[in-house]
């Protein structure tokens, strides 16, 4: 079994409440997983017994609605935590997890985190900091695209915050490409328009366009639609 190596997790920061002999007691209690693009890490509803970390690549949160139709609430990437809610509530997960890139993942037990929550205070603490760390994740996202524009701008601020929260490969083009899909998903429109839409910023040359992959030509250009 691969323990991890907990350092540089920015959402494990809580870990500095602890001594150099209980952080390795929570990386003995934990794996190293790697998981493929499309792996449900958990499902909705599943009570889990692990507080996952995303140490590469990139996943996002969904849920179900009414109709069967799935509903991306979160895109997660390097860093951040799944499954701490379900952790400290001890109820089913509120969503379901995949990976939406080939990643690796940080796997620490429940058990031992609540060990050390029952004992120390200032790790609770801390603890209660990350989801402080979650709303101004969310502001931003909210002044991003998931605000009152028309799709055209909010698909411009998704551009960007895909940039922001994953970057970009040497060529410039973006690491995470969202499917067309999961773009429409999130914007709550049809997958054509955003097709439509893309090709669009393409023929302004405000971004490329190369198999699937997104290259953002114009931040300048795309920042005036905000």
């Amino acid at each position: 079994m691969i323990t991890c190596n907990l350092d540089g997790v920015k959402q494990l920061n809580f870990l500095r409440s602890l001594s150099n002999e209980e952080k390795k007691g929570l990386q003995a209690n934990s794996t190293s997983k790697r998981v493929r693009k499309g792996t449900v890490i958990f499902a909705e509803r599943e009570l889990l017994q692990s507080l996952f970390c995303i140490k590469e690549g990139a996943c996002k949160f969904s849920v179900i609605d009414e109709r069967g139709k799935e509903i991306i609430t979160h895109l997660l990437g390097k860093g951040d935590i799944m499954g701490r809610r379900a952790m400290i509530s001890k109820r089913g997960a509120l969503v379901t997890a995949t990976a939406i890139t080939d990643a690796t993942l940080c796997c620490i037990y429940n058990e031992s985190i609540s060990d050390e929550l029952s004992q120390n205070n200032n790790l609770c603490m801390d603890v209660l900091k990350g989801y402080v760390g979650d709303e101004d994740e969310r502001y931003k996202r909210m002044g991003l695209y998931e605000n009152q524009r028309g799709i055209k701008n909010r698909l411009a601020g998704l551009l960007l915050y895909l940039k922001e929260k994953y970057g970009t490969a040497k060529n410039g083009e973006l690491i995470v490409s969202l499917k067309r899909a999961d773009m429409a998903n999130l914007l709550g429109t049809s997958s054509e328009y955003i097709i439509s839409l893309l090709a669009t910023f393409k023929k302004q040359d405000i971004i490329g366009l190369y198999k699937g992959k997104i290259r953002i030509s114009s931040e300048l250009e795309l920042s005036k639609m905000l």
